[in-house]
This record gives C-alpha cells, structure tokens and sequence, in this order.
C-alpha cells in the first residue's frame, strides 16, 4: 500500500527502476525483496533492491553509482550489490541475508544467457 510519502510500486515504475540500473552499471540480476516483493508495506517501508554483478570492488564501494542513478525515484532504498560468487558461498545458508533475498523477492532483471 503506497503512503503519503512514497509513490506505488507499479510496473511502471519498476521498469524505469531497471533501466536506470542497467544504465549506470552491468547487472547480471535485479531483484526486489522485503515488503514491497512480499506486498505488506508500512508507512515506513523503503524499497529493497539486490543487484548481482561482476565486480572486484569491495561491497561497500558498489551501490554509490546505482543509488545516483535512482536518485529522486523512490523516498527511501537500500540497494545491495553481490557478485555471482558471493552469492555461491552462501547458497547453502538458508536463512543468510541473500538467500532469502533471492528465494523470497521478485526478479525484475535477469541478463540473457
């Protein structure tokens, strides 16, 4: 449910949200998670994003170019980058952060093979 200080989550919306990411950087996936993925958003519910990419940049340095690319976008995000082999290492905890991100969200983006 949008509130009054953040836009729906429409399809619209999440395609602009895509092609801002697919323009600031190379995503290999794009998946929404949290509330907005599950549809039990709350007044203070800010959109989840996990973008899977190629990258020899330590984590914390990765999200700065995709979160000015969505600048003005949404009121609130959390934007997370992980490679492909991060991802691998912890395919076997099942209730690590981006196991559930990836079994519970929704995809938005996945490059052709």
């Amino acid at each position: 449910m949008p509130t009054p200080n953040s836009p729906a989550i429409d399809q619209t919306l999440l395609t602009n949200i895509v092609q801002r990411l697919r323009s600031a950087g190379a995503p290999l996936k794009v998946v929404l998670f949290g509330s907005q993925a599950r549809g039990d958003t709350h007044i203070e519910s800010d959109l989840d994003l996990l973008v899977v990419e190629e990258s020899e940049l330590p984590r914390h340095q990765r999200s700065p170019r995709y979160y000015k690319a969505l600048a003005g976008i949404f009121p609130s995000k959390d934007i997370t980058v992980w490679t492909p082999a991060e991802i691998q290492a912890w395919s076997a905890v099942p209730n690590a952060f981006v196991t559930t991100a990836l079994r519970e969200g929704k995809i938005l983006y996945e490059k052709p093979a």
